[in-house]
């Protein structure tokens, strides 16, 4: 398993500690410290870390070696969203009473017609 460290020094890259230090405006010593580390840091220095590195505060919890924030659950969710629709378009409603077929498609005309208008006067 991957310990905090191995991982930020992962994320380091091919940059220097001193580049990376000074951009983080810390010492060597301090960021050097944290690669050598097995433990995850608290508060603000995790939030600087993440932040530059773009990555989530929970990446550093993730110790599984996976790529940071994805988990198989959302990848195939994103890959569901890039492929095309399929079937006849659909209207999703938050209401307390079911609406009828006929009330549904009448939506679903006047958000045709507003997307088509919206289209034009781009």
């Amino acid at each position: 398993m991957e310990k905090f460290g191995e991982r930020l020094r992962r994320l380091r890259g091919a940059k220097s500690q001193r580049d990376v230090a000074s951009e983080l405006n810390m010492p060597v010593t301090t960021l050097s410290s944290l690669e050598n580390q097995s433990t995850i840091p608290r508060g603000e220095m995790l939030k600087r870390l993440a932040d530059y590195y773009k990555v989530t505060v929970n990446y550093f919890f993730d110790m599984s070696g996976a790529e940071p924030g994805v988990t198989d659950v959302a990848r195939a969710w994103l890959q569901r969203l890039r492929e095309p629709a399929k079937g006849k378009d659909t209207v999703a409603t938050q209401a307390n009473i079911m609406l009828d077929d006929q009330t549904k498609e009448r939506i679903a005309e006047r958000l045709r017609k507003r997307n088509a208008k919206v289209s034009n006067d781009e």
